[in-house]
């Protein structure tokens, strides 16, 4: 679980269904900026002048209080409810945002734009909108992401467990086991097969990325948790019981998360602008995936709520 960033009042103040694939090639700053932030005034990378070590700490306050100022919009009970639903629509481009420009809060900045993107999504029916989330579903566009070979491995083997877990479920439930109506309609529409091929796919790019670094994947792993129940399982990490593949996959974004947390390595500061360029635009494209997992598992009923998800 990850700590939250509290914003100073003073900073406070300052796309179709979950399994499609989106493409998103970014190949300048200002293109990241537009595929995170089209509808929100966001901050671009930082053009050359001063040295990006005196700016970072500022820029990052500044995009953290941002954030969290457009999420508290969305919470305001009191507001219209397509001033909330704005609010959150923003709030998912912000997070975003700071997950690329502001490494040492990727996670959070990840988990904060899956939270904001399932609030758009809920508020989406009642104002008559048709949500679309920030979705990737694989990595395939992705040359080069320099956070360093161990943290590619260990979120090569994230995607690749739920990637053999969702195969599991998919030929337990094919023949109508599933008592959970939305894991029936999961494995009825192809989805949950189309969700493992992803993970799988994406394991192998992570580990085509890493530069030879040491294949944790097993391929196999244990099924007996999966195996014992009808569509509902405990969470190991909250103790909630909750849809099996909304664990699976909130699970699968935590494990890629912390990986991110304990062994990514990247250095702004001593980039040059073309690779501070590449690198932040890999990071949407990562940050957009493990936020995905996170979106689905919300969407299937798994709780979102800050008590589950930070500490």
């Amino acid at each position: 679980m990850q700590t939250p960033f509290t914003p100073s009042i003073a900073r406070a103040q300052a796309r179709r269904r979950p399994w499609r694939r989106m493409r998103a090639q970014l190949v300048a700053a200002a293109a990241v900026c537009a595929l995170v932030a089209p509808t929100a005034a966001c901050s671009a990378p930082r053009v050359e002048g001063r040295a990006e070590s005196e700016q970072s700490v500022d820029v990052c306050e500044t995009l953290l209080g941002e954030a969290a100022a457009a999420s508290g919009h969305g919470d305001e009970a009191g507001a219209p409810k397509i001033a909330r639903y704005m609010a959150f629509e923003d709030a998912a481009h912000r997070w975003l945002d700071v997950a690329i420009q502001c490494p040492a809060r990727f996670a959070e900045g990840t988990l904060r734009s899956a939270q904001a993107q399932a609030a758009a999504h809920t508020l989406a029916g009642t104002v008559g909108a048709s949500y679309e989330p920030l979705t990737v579903e694989r990595l395939d566009d992705v040359d080069t992401l320099d956070i360093g070979g161990d943290a590619l491995a260990k979120l090569a083997l994230a995607e690749d467990r739920a990637g053999f877990a969702t195969e599991v479920l998919a030929g337990r439930f094919a023949d109508g086991v599933a008592e959970d109506a939305t894991t029936a309609r999961l494995v009825k529409d192809g989805d949950l097969l189309a969700m493992s091929d992803n993970h799988k796919e994406t394991a192998s790019r992570l580990m085509h990325l890493s530069d030879g670094a040491k294949d944790l994947r097993r391929k196999v792993y244990a099924t007996q948790e999966l195996t014992a129940h009808s569509g509902q399982a405990v969470d190991p990490a909250t103790g909630l019981r909750a849809n099996t593949v909304a664990i699976l996959e909130i699970d699968c974004a935590r494990e890629g998360l912390a990986a991110f947390d304990a062994s990514a390595h990247i250095d702004y500061t001593a980039m040059s602008a073309q690779q501070r360029t590449q690198t932040r635009a890999a990071l949407a494209q990562l940050s957009m995936l493990i936020a995905t997992h996170a979106y689905t598992a919300f969407t299937l009923g798994y709780p979102r709520t800050d008590d589950v998800l930070f500490d």
